[in-house]
């Protein structure tokens, strides 16, 4: 390839991870979970992400199914409003995947570096 200007080049991935070839979580449900943990609320999640409030409960419900164990407690509102909390386990999913993507990642360039320039 020397006739390709090779210090212009990179590479991404994505790297996600799953249970029985079932898709449990990846970049997306990462930034989602992120999202309700920081505001404390679904909608607020929804409106920060840009995915529909309808789409995150569907992958929150896919992704307790897949585990077997809640995610996220949602509560309805009332005098002081409602919310959301992640659960321990969603902390752990959380904190492995983040782990491991960026481990992840950091190597996919290290092998690039080595392989292409």
């Amino acid at each position: 390839m020397e006739t390709i200007k090779k210090d212009k080049w990179g590479v991404r991935s994505k790297v996600w991870i799953e249970w029985e070839g079932r898709p449990v979580m990846g970049e997306g449900r990462m930034a989602m979970l992120q999202a309700i943990e920081r505001y404390g609320s679904i909608i607020n999640a929804s409106r920060e992400t840009g995915i529909s409030y309808r789409k995150i409960r569907g992958a929150i419900r896919d992704m307790e199914n897949i585990l077997s164990r809640p995610l996220v407690r949602a509560f309805r509102g009332g005098e002081g409003g409602g919310g959301a909390e992640l659960t321990e386990t969603a902390h752990e999913l959380l904190g492995f995947f983040e782990k491991f993507s960026y481990t992840f990642q950091q190597e996919t360039d290290a092998r690039f570096q080595e392989h292409f320039k």
